[in-house]
């Protein structure tokens, strides 16, 4: 004969015990003691996710009185239930089967919930998160805790499809951007690790709309926005582990700080006779330039989205009030009349011509581009291409042509500039990342940055002023940087600013893939050099292709491309 254990109901009674302590059923470390066992509970509801779209359970937390004197177990636990029994304060009591639910200590198959009376919230727990090892967050899981001070916002990339936020105790720079490739600076990019807490909105849903943690904006009344650089909190709420990241779910909606706000372009130098900005354009692909060939290889995966995005860029382009324009991800079909460099420079507007004297055959799906304004400056020679050497492989051939003021004058030779991507894809042994902070492909890049800090462009002489602009895909520290400045090109936004300036941000971390780089010539003629964070502090959530997008103004400057614009001012002398 088979016996069954048989559970009797929970009722009233059930309040008085006995009961299992939830740091029993914690333990210490990782993964339960007691998963796949039956246990009864009780402690106090703390934060209640049971709404439509939540997690579909509640907090709880042992009562005070009731705590074990071991601080290196937990007191709290969450408790998948359907029943809607008790509210934040309420001591109750459930009965279910301890499990690791995508890492996270909780009780499911939870039919009842008995409310024995109401004691009110536990205090919160005061963290920092600059301090707070692994070991003792395994101790605080599921347990009210508070932040210690406000946290600055490093991440939103996944603000519009999970509500998810990444804070830390500040702003976090690629290691790289401020340190020598090497040990120390895997070092400071796991300390990084170490410090985050994802700040959750409590769903198990994608795409939330309304898009939580959204805050009023100045520039001109544009959308609500959430940047990198603002801070919020303190926050009170439950520390949780999901997903493999550790998580605070708010008890209430926190503060937001919008300590960093949108920031019209920089103005131009009154002393300026030619202005030069850079872009990465983010892949503008047009297709077949007849409204078909969507989804394109790289861009846009319709008409509607490469207009949009044509839209964006063009008014991003043209609030810079730039003479000479250097591009990086255009598509590569050429300067044809459909080409995607004629559709941008006909979104411009009627003053913008394309630099196509050098015939670009290369294989890769981008290129390299070069825009000017004919009513302000002028071209001198024909332009060149540097396909040989390190760049035959791996990077876009970099293009060169010399402008002088309209009119006559000195003359400038701008250098559109795109290496080749950190990426491990198709990297072969000699181009695998060397744990130096680095990634992939860096001795590709540093061919390239040596051969570029030895061109000398044909018809000019050493005296030549030389701008190297683009996207280097490589941070201010790293090696082809260091063999440029070497080289005797200065990085113009390091030189007026200092390192701690960003042009990109990759999970969490910012910093300068994109320079403006003046040879010795060139550097006492420059008189001022920007980078407008338009774009990468900005949640992906406004890019032209974000899934499920809120609807934007038209012309809407923000998030137009994934990289920060550069923008140098010249005085160039010109002819009398």
């Amino acid at each position: 004969m088979v016996l069954s254990l048989v559970w009797p109901p929970l009722s009233a009674a059930s309040c008085e015990g006995p009961h299992v302590p939830i740091a029993d059923i914690q333990g210490r470390g990782s993964v339960s003691p007691m998963v796949d066992r039956r246990v009864v509970v009780q402690g106090i509801v703390t934060v209640d996710l049971r709404h439509p779209g939540g997690f579909g359970g509640f907090y709880m937390q042992q009562a005070r009185s009731l705590q074990d004197s071991d601080d290196q177990t937990s007191e709290g636990v969450f408790v998948h239930t359907q029943a809607t029994a008790g509210t934040p304060g309420d001591r109750v009591v459930v009965r279910g089967k301890v499990t690791e639910h995508y890492g996270l200590t909780s009780l499911t198959g939870v039919p009842r919930v008995v409310v024995c009376n109401r004691p009110g919230l536990p205090e919160p727990v005061a963290i920092d998160p600059a301090a707070l090892a692994a070991d003792d967050r395994e101790a605080m899981e599921g347990m009210l805790v508070t932040t210690s001070e406000p946290l600055t916002i490093t991440d939103t990339w996944n603000l519009g499809r999970y509500g998810e936020v990444v804070l830390a105790p500040g702003l976090q720079w690629m290691p790289t951007q401020l340190m020598p490739p090497g040990p120390a600076a895997m070092a400071r990019q796991a300390q990084q690790d170490s410090q985050r807490l994802v700040l959750d909105d409590g769903l198990g849903r994608k795409y939330p709309r309304p898009v939580p943690y959204l805050s009023d904006r100045d520039a001109g009344g544009e959308q609500p926005t959430l940047r990198v650089g603002d801070r919020i909190g303190p926050v009170t709420g439950i520390l949780d582990y999901r997903f493999g990241q550790w998580r605070l779910q708010p008890q209430s909606p926190p503060l937001i700080q919008a300590t960093n706000p949108r920031a019209m372009p920089p103005a131009r130098h009154p002393l300026a006779n030619i202005r030069v900005a850079s872009l990465n354009l983010g892949n503008l692909f047009n297709g077949d330039g007849r409204g078909n060939g969507f989804p394109t290889e790289r861009g846009a995966t319709t008409e509607a989205d490469y207009r949009r995005q044509l839209a964006r860029l063009a008014s991003q382009i043209q609030a810079m009030d730039a003479d000479i324009l250097a591009l990086s991800e255009l598509e590569n079909d050429g300067y044809g009349d459909h080409s995607a460099a004629m559709d941008l420079a006909g979104a411009l507007g009627a003053p913008w011509r394309v630099v196509t004297a050098a015939t670009d055959q290369h294989g890769d799906a981008i290129r390299n581009g070069l825009f000017y304004r004919v009513d302000r400056v002028q071209p001198q020679a024909p332009a060149m291409l540097m396909d040989d050497g390190a760049f035959a492989r791996w990077h876009r051939p970099a293009i060169a042509q010399a402008f002088a003021p309209k009119g006559g004058g000195e003359a400038v030779t701008v250098v559109a500039v795109h290496l080749k991507s950190k990426s491990c894809r198709n990297a072969p042994s000699a181009q695998q990342a060397a744990d130096d902070g680095q990634g992939c492909f860096a001795p590709a890049r540093l061919a390239a940055a040596k051969q570029l800090g030895h061109w000398q462009p044909a018809g000019t002489d050493s005296a030549a002023l030389a701008l190297l602009t683009g996207d280097f895909n490589a941070y201010a520290m790293e090696t082809p940087l260091q063999a440029l400045a070497r080289g005797g090109y200065a990085d113009l936004v390091a030189r007026f600013h200092g390192r701690e300036h960003q042009t990109f941000r990759y999970h969490g971390r910012q910093g300068t893939l994109d320079y403006h780089l003046a040879n010795q010539a060139l550097v006492d003629r420059v008189l001022a050099t920007h980078i407008w964070s338009v774009n990468a502090e900005e949640p992906r959530l406004w890019a032209y292709d974000a899934t499920k997008a809120p609807a934007v103004p038209s012309g809407f400057l923000w998030r137009a491309s994934d990289h920060n614009p550069v923008i140098t001012d010249l005085r160039l002398k010109q002819t009398d």
